[in-house]
């Protein structure tokens, strides 16, 4: 049976998140029709909302600067990171992963994104065979929506949004120690008077993931004669399959089913199922999770992906994710976004429903949350004092000294406070009761004798669009607890 086609083009695009934004401009750029179809209202799916962290050993930009990489090192260290997983990971896509990555950069360059270099941005295995501690990584500029035209309100708000500031990814480590050394200190200065700057010129300034969302868009716009090849309100609901061969979409865009030709292929670059409980249930294996703290943007829901697999496509790892140790505190502004943060810092731990300390805190978050799974420490507790929250949290101004939680935080028991830690034990519910409080141990009289501040953190993931802040506990002179989620996926 012929279909019979609504609109035809070279090359559907499922997914409007990086991965499909480069597509849609190397489609263009190789003389192609490509449209993007995005079943979320605004462009930049799960990379709009993420940190915008481009990680990519030997780039052109570390090249530019002197520093010292190579392509034989980074293969070294994806040999000694990821290891021996089979096809998913073979040499083979080791080795174009690096290539085309080099190219991808130097191509987005190209197209007109401007990308920085996040010095000091160190691998999480720095110490493994081919690790690099200077940083491999690069995101872009500040950059103004207003030069999206019409477009300038369809792209997915800032990871920064969460704390008040137009800071980039590798700036934000600097506001959250602005207090701890002088280049911090500056830098916090520098975000700050770029944000009143933002506020008072009524701009909406974007970095992190939603700066190279906005900076693609504006290539698109560019090639596309002012008018960008994306759809939004458009879900792709189906794969067309005729004579065993794809060759075009269902898509429902705006409540209407329309048949999509592509001529020379659909791309799949839809991102998976953090959001689809029943996904998650199916492939989590011995890591539960029912969908409900998954901070991956809301169309994350894995249609595009089951499409795919009913049609045989293969697939692995479907259990593993990007897990992110969070603790979602509603309307908790910049205050809780930058406690949240601090799971390695200096007079904080996590312990579990017994009050056991189970991890490494300042490993990857991604280690940090298997632990949680591993321990069964989902929700785990993060424990602090009043002199961890004077020398770490900040607030809208980086620069006033001496923040203190606001009492709303408190009061809403999205934090609990405790006067020693017998007191902030008695608040955490043992494994399997309601009703029996855990105990934490106590490793020195001293911090025995402090008040306590506790925390509760849940393992989730990816970025979300409502605000979702990692928070651990740690030992602290006042003591605050609150009850959280678990490991997301991304």
């Amino acid at each position: 049976m012929t279909t019979q086609w609504d609109r035809s083009v070279d090359l559907v695009i499922a997914g409007s998140g990086g991965g499909g934004m480069v597509a849609g401009l190397a489609a263009l750029d190789c003389g192609l029709e490509p449209l993007v179809v995005e079943k979320q209202a605004l462009v930049g799916g799960s990379t709009g909302l993420s940190g915008g962290i481009v990680w990519m050993p030997n780039n052109p930009l570390m090249r530019a600067d002197g520093i010292a990489d190579s392509h034989e090192d980074g293969l070294a260290y994806l040999a000694d990171v990821v290891g021996d997983i089979g096809a998913p990971s073979s040499p083979e896509r080791r080795e174009m992963f690096l290539t085309a990555g080099y190219e991808m950069i130097n191509f987005l360059v190209r197209k007109g994104v401007q990308l920085i270099r996040c010095d000091g941005w160190s691998d999480y295995y720095p110490n493994h065979k081919g690790g690099n501690a200077s940083g491999r990584a690069v995101e872009g500029i500040p950059f103004d929506a207003a030069e999206l035209g019409s477009w300038h309100d369809k792209v997915q708000p800032s990871l920064a949004k969460n704390y008040g500031y137009v800071v980039l990814t590798n700036e934000l480590r600097s506001v959250q120690y602005y207090n701890r050394a002088p280049r911090a200190f500056a830098v916090a200065s520098k975000v700050f008077a770029r944000s009143a700057a933002a506020r008072v010129r009524r701009r909406q300034i974007l970095t992190n993931g939603a700066s190279l969302i906005g900076q693609m868009l504006k290539a698109l716009i560019s090639l596309g004669g002012g008018e960008p090849p994306v759809w939004t309100n458009a879900a792709m609901e189906d794969l067309i399959v005729e004579d065993g061969r794809v060759v075009g979409a269902r898509i429902v865009r705006d409540g209407t089913t329309m048949n999509v030709e592509a001529r020379r292929g659909v791309l799949l670059a839809a991102g998976g199922f953090g959001h689809n409980a029943d996904m998650r249930r199916r492939y989590s294996g011995d890591q539960p999770n029912e969908a409900q703290w998954s901070i991956a943007n809301a169309g994350d829901t894995g249609e595009v992906l089951q499409s795919a697999m009913r049609l045989g496509a293969k697939t692995d790892l479907l259990d593993e994710a990007w897990w992110l140790p969070s603790v979602f505190i509603a309307d908790g502004g910049a205050v809780a976004a930058s406690l949240g943060s601090g799971r390695q810092r200096p007079g904080a731990i996590y312990v579990d429903s017994t009050g056991r300390r189970f991890c490494n805190e300042s490993n990857s978050y991604v280690e940090v949350g298997k632990a949680m799974y591993a321990n069964k420490a989902v929700p785990c507790w993060m424990i602090f004092d009043d002199g961890y929250v004077h020398r770490y949290v900040t607030g809208t101004n980086p620069l006033k000294r001496k923040q203190n939680l606001p009492p709303a935080l408190i009061n809403s028991g999205a934090v609990k406070r405790g006067q020693t830690i017998a007191d902030l034990a008695g608040q955490i519910p043992s494994r399997g009761s309601t009703n029996s409080p855990a105990r934490v141990s106590t490793p020195t009289s001293d911090e025995a004798s402090r008040r306590t501040t506790i925390a509760s953190v849940i393992p989730a993931t990816g970025p979300t669009q409502r605000s979702a802040h990692s928070i651990t506990r740690r030992i602290t002179r006042r003591g605050f607890c609150r009850p959280t989620s678990a490991p997301a996926v991304a």
